[in-house]
């Protein structure tokens, strides 16, 4: 009888051992609004310059130490000095399309650049004037046209000859 309780005392111990070691296993459960996947897709943007930015021609007079800025709109109006300088000529502000995705915005990045004197090498610093954005119309195929205005300072050691260089800009989807 001995021998069966020991036997029965150790199955009471290993079935008892195998009930604490088993964890309990909880259900799955999937969320109570699922998450949505989202893929926006667009044209590649094409940026074309259809028109090169002109200040006209810029006269030097009598200019002031600290130098004396000349501006143009984006809409090609341009402002010459404070007079110390005589502007004529045709001026004309940059202009370009960019094509893309219909009724999208899209970004317009302008960066300063120089312009070189192609007698010296002598330069002139242009800060440009873009919008910030614009918009691309419903039709997509025409895109949308912008103008880039800017400024450049002339100073009383500028020296004449024709200053020209590339005017930087990009576009990108905002």
């Amino acid at each position: 009888m001995n021998h069966l309780l020991r036997k029965a005392c150790l199955a009471a111990s290993v079935a008892s051992a195998s009930l604490i070691a088993v964890p309990a296993v909880a259900a799955p459960v999937g969320a109570a609004t699922p998450a949505t996947g989202r893929a926006k897709i667009v044209k590649p943007l094409v940026l074309t310059s259809t028109r090169n930015l002109d200040f006209g021609t810029i006269t030097l007079g009598t200019i002031a130490a600290a130098g004396e800025t000349v501006a143009m709109t984006q809409a090609g109006v341009v402002t010459c000095g404070s007079g110390g300088l005589t502007c004529s000529g045709t001026p004309a502000s940059a202009a370009y399309n960019v094509k893309g995705t219909n009724n999208q915005v899209v970004q317009v990045f302008a960066v300063a650049s120089a312009l070189t004197n192609a007698n010296d090498g002598s330069t002139l610093s242009f800060t440009p004037s873009a919008p910030a954005t614009v918009t691309m119309p419903n039709s997509g195929t025409a895109g949308v046209n912008f103008n880039v205005g800017g400024s450049i300072k002339v100073m009383p050691a500028t020296t004449d000859g024709v200053y020209s260089g590339n005017i930087n800009v990009t576009v990108d989807y905002q």
